[in-house]
């Protein structure tokens, strides 16, 4: 099982990520099946049970690392992913946050999610597609400064590196008052 290593690099200011546990399968169904939250997620059956055996296939896994975003009040607010790992490269995903998450939340768990990808299990490139409709997350991943590297008729292809990652990171720390 890959394990993920508690260290600082997954505590920020605003929110803290920690591994997801099988009490989360109903948070994460909730956020999954929100008409507006998942509108451009892969769909996800309403089944609690079904959403416990995908968390349980996941404690299993020894390349995947799945995490929870919770506010300083550790109260669930969030999920963020890193999966699909070929070699040094990964895919950041599963990114969803409740309504109501603050921008500061909402972009350092972003922020948190890659230093650890990068910086602590030493992957090079992060490799994920975004739906062209999905307006407020292209701008957000251009901001970071992810290059966008192939396109299909519905999504967008980025390509957001290591060196991408600490080329902005100090900006977009600031941005946080980090």
């Amino acid at each position: 099982m890959a394990h993920i290593l508690q260290s600082e690099s997954l505590q920020g200011k605003f929110v803290n990520l920690r591994e997801i546990k099988l009490e989360d399968a109903e948070f994460v169904l909730k956020l999954r099946c929100d008409e507006k939250k998942s509108k451009y997620l892969h769909k996800t059956e309403n089944n609690l049970q079904k959403q416990i055996d995908y968390i349980k296939r996941y404690l299993d896994k020894d390349n995947e690392w799945y995490f929870i975003i919770e506010n300083k009040q550790h109260r669930p607010i969030g999920t963020v992913r890193i999966y699909d790992v070929k070699g040094k490269q990964f895919t950041g995903g599963s990114w969803l946050m409740e309504e109501g998450a603050t921008a500061n939340e909402v972009l350092e768990g972003s922020l948190l999610v890659r230093n650890y990808a990068f910086n602590v299990l030493g992957f090079e490139k992060d490799f994920y597609d975004v739906r062209k409709e999905n307006k407020k997350v292209l701008r957000f991943h251009k901001i970071c400064g992810a290059k966008i590297v192939g396109e299909s008729d519905i999504d967008f292809f980025f390509e957001y590196t290591k060196n991408d990652f600490e080329k902005n990171r100090a900006r977009l720390f600031a941005m946080l008052g980090a």
